[in-house]
């Protein structure tokens, strides 16, 4: 891919995040300041971690290249910064985020995996050491909330900072759709799949959460497909984003209902690794 088709595609990923990033800050910040539960400058928590992403980034750029790109790795700070929990503490994920953005760098160069997913997985993990793993925002915490189908279609979900409007990831994939370069049929598979099952399960618990889940939307639509760590041909795409589904129906089910689309869609872009293996062994 050329460098300014590569530059274009960044840039237009990165202006669909935005409405979600404010959103974020509405449903993260504002809400959460209005009941007196944080102070005023943690309003604005969603776009600190944002700004924190991109400079070690640039940070990284500078001093091995010397000079600013805008590449893939720009949006893959931007989209980690969006699916870390509220309770993210900001020194913590400063520093692994260094660490794990420097390492990832090099082994991706000898390996296959979504970098996006590893480097959240690997925070997340680091976090819980100090703070209780939860996905609950204070508000959330301290009140028990029946949410309506518009308030999960809009956002109100429990969920990432930064992630949980529906409203703003659909209206994304609807632009998105019409680039030759995004590959449109992985958040269908995957999102078919995991609602053919969800749909099973609703039927007994009529939980409306788990059948309308804003996370698997979210990162079905900007994570899985990723140029990168996504196959090209069509069939393929169909068969990552089945397995991915069922993954992640299956980790949701047994562990935890947010982080299990991170899960999975890093499970399966590991088997990108076995195709290349398996075409070494042909070549020999």
């Amino acid at each position: 891919m050329k460098k300014k088709t590569t530059r274009s595609l960044v840039i237009t990923n990165i202006i669909f995040l935005v409405p979600l990033i404010i959103y974020g800050v509405f449903k993260n910040g504002y809400l959460l300041y209005a009941r007196n539960l944080i102070p005023f400058y943690l309003i604005f928590k969603p776009i600190y971690l944002t700004i924190i992403s991109v400079i070690i980034k640039f940070t990284f750029d500078l001093i091995i290249n010397h000079r600013f790109s805008i590449n893939y790795n720009l949006l893959y700070m931007v989209l980690v910064s969006m699916i870390m929990p509220y309770n993210i503490n900001f020194i913590i994920y400063t520093l692994t985020l260094t660490v794990i953005y420097f390492l990832t760098t090099l082994l991706e160069s000898k390996i296959k995996f979504n970098k996006v997913c590893l480097m959240a997985l690997i925070i997340i993990l680091v976090n819980s050491f100090f703070y209780k793993f939860t996905y609950l925002s204070p508000l959330e915490t301290k009140f028990n909330f029946a949410f309506s189908f518009l308030d999960l279609l809009m956002g109100r979900s429990i969920g990432s900072i930064s992630s949980t409007s529906i409203f703003f990831s659909l209206l994304a994939y609807t632009l998105l759709i019409n680039s030759y370069y995004y590959k449109k049929d992985m958040p269908l598979a995957i999102n078919l799949t995991f609602l053919g099952l969800a749909f099973i399960t609703y039927l007994f618990n009529h939980d409306l959460s788990f059948l309308l889940n804003s996370e698997i939307i979210f990162a079905s639509i900007f994570i899985a497909p990723l140029p990168k760590y996504s196959p090209y041909k069509v069939k393929d795409q169909v068969l990552s984003g089945v397995l991915i589904g069922l993954i992640t129906f299956i980790i949701a089910l047994l562990f935890n209902n947010t982080i299990s689309i991170y899960l999975a869609i890093f499970l399966v872009s590991l088997l990108g690794n076995l195709k290349k293996d398996g075409k070494k062994k042909q070549k020999i």
